[in-house]
């Protein structure tokens, strides 16, 4: 497992539209989304009372109205109305309306825990900046949105009958690092190495190559794999799609442009 910290190559004006969406994505999971979602995960066979049983049936619902279930993009249909080609539900707790086109996108904006919403915004802010300063702000919110989207779908597409909802920004996150590769393969990521331990300066297309590949070998049930490799495509084709409009071609920078920072690779 690769995480990484920081890029060496500074953009070169503020990155007002990350920052922006770095600012939604957490007041949506702190002030939006229902108060069970930002409390850690408990185990064991405590006893549950009514208002655990209340917060446990808010979030439930929440999910369904907002999160993007698969059966329901498949079918059209929301699973309240048992739409043939749905799995059961899992839970009984269904919104009684919703807009299934609607859900594409707010599931975007939708974190499970804090440690989800800590990861993803993390990745946003190391590879959001430049993306945004190649892009401009236009150009990269429809990145984003477009990105996610087709991550989404791409998750759908995989799991056609599931009536679980999928929630979170890394989809469309993964179209922002997409587009980073295709812009900035050769800039340089301070990256921490699990399996090693140690922190060191490493190519960004070696970093995300690494997260692409590994994407294919995910056993835990609980990441959608097939949405971070969707957006990680769709962003990467259109950053070379719109990267030949003129426009975004004179956002283009030269190795003088950069200044070449490039420190040597050291462990921490």
């Amino acid at each position: 497992m690769a995480v990484p910290f920081r890029d060496d190559l500074p953009s070169r004006r503020p990155s007002w539209l990350t920052m922006v969406l770095i600012g939604v994505l957490t007041f949506v999971f702190l002030v939006l989304q229902p108060a069970l979602f930002q409390r850690p995960a408990t185990s064991g066979s405590g006893s549950v009372d009514a208002s655990t049983t209340r917060e446990v049936a808010e979030a439930e619902t929440f999910l369904m109205r907002w999160g993007t279930v698969p059966c329901e993009v498949t079918t059209g249909r929301a699973v309240i109305e048992r739409p043939d080609g749905c799995d059961e539900a899992l839970t009984r707790h269904l919104p009684g309306e919703k807009s299934v086109p609607l859900s594409l996108l707010t599931a975007l904006f939708l974190h499970a825990d804090v440690f989800h919403l800590a990861g993803n915004l993390l990745f946003l802010w190391v590879f959001g900046n430049n993306v945004e300063d190649r892009l401009g702000r236009g150009w990269y919110v429809l990145l984003y949105l477009v990105g996610g989207v087709a991550a989404s779908l791409t998750f759908v597409a995989f799991n056609q009958h599931s009536a679980a909802p999928l929630i979170g920004a890394s989809g469309a996150i993964a179209a922002v690092m997409g587009a980073y590769l295709v812009f900035q393969p050769r800039a340089r990521v301070l990256t921490g190495i699990v399996a090693v331990p140690q922190v060191v300066y490493l190519p960004a297309a070696a970093v995300l190559g690494l997260y692409f590949v590994t994407q294919f070998f995910t056993v835990d049930d609980g990441v959608a794999w097939q949405a971070h490799a969707g957006g990680m495509v769709a962003g990467a084709l259109l950053a070379l799609l719109v990267g030949r409009l003129p426009s975004i071609r004179a956002r283009a920078r030269t190795d003088v442009d950069v200044g070449l920072r490039r420190p040597a690779p050291r462990p921490f």
